[in-house]
């Protein structure tokens, strides 16, 4: 007598095998494309955080220091040391403080925050003040 075993189980085996396999890996390729989506938007907060800090930074030259003026044109608020500028669309703060100041010459910290208060970018800017331009 002769027994011949089906071979049905172990063809379903490597099935299950190769579907398991391919669940893993999509599961990694998931996490990545999360992983460089997260990315992508630290890097565009990045970038509008260097913009706006640039432009804060050409304003307080353009009108010599005057922050009182800065902060008309510019959509800020003066503070005892600075200004501060509110972004609620786009989840940030940015903080201008005078760290030296003299007769002729400013220099200041301009920083930008996210909502958790964490940094996202930082510029040191100085401006001459008074006379012309």
């Amino acid at each position: 007598m002769s027994y011949h075993r089906s071979k049905a189980p172990l063809a379903l085996m490597e099935q299950i095998i190769m579907i398991f396999v391919f669940a893993l890996a999509a599961a990694v390729c998931l996490q990545a494309f999360v992983y460089s989506d997260t990315l992508s938007k630290k890097g565009e907060q990045r970038d509008l955080a260097v913009t706006r800090a640039q432009k804060l930074a050409e304003y307080c030259k353009a009108e010599q220091g005057n922050l009182d003026e800065v902060s008309r044109i510019f959509p800020a608020t003066r503070k005892e040391d600075g200004l501060s500028v509110q972004y609620p669309e786009e989840k940030m703060r940015m903080y201008l403080r005078v760290i030296q100041s003299d007769e002729y010459y400013e220099k200041a910290i301009i920083s930008v925050e996210d909502e958790k208060g964490e940094e996202i970018f930082s510029i040191q800017t100085a401006w001459q003040k008074g006379g012309t331009s």
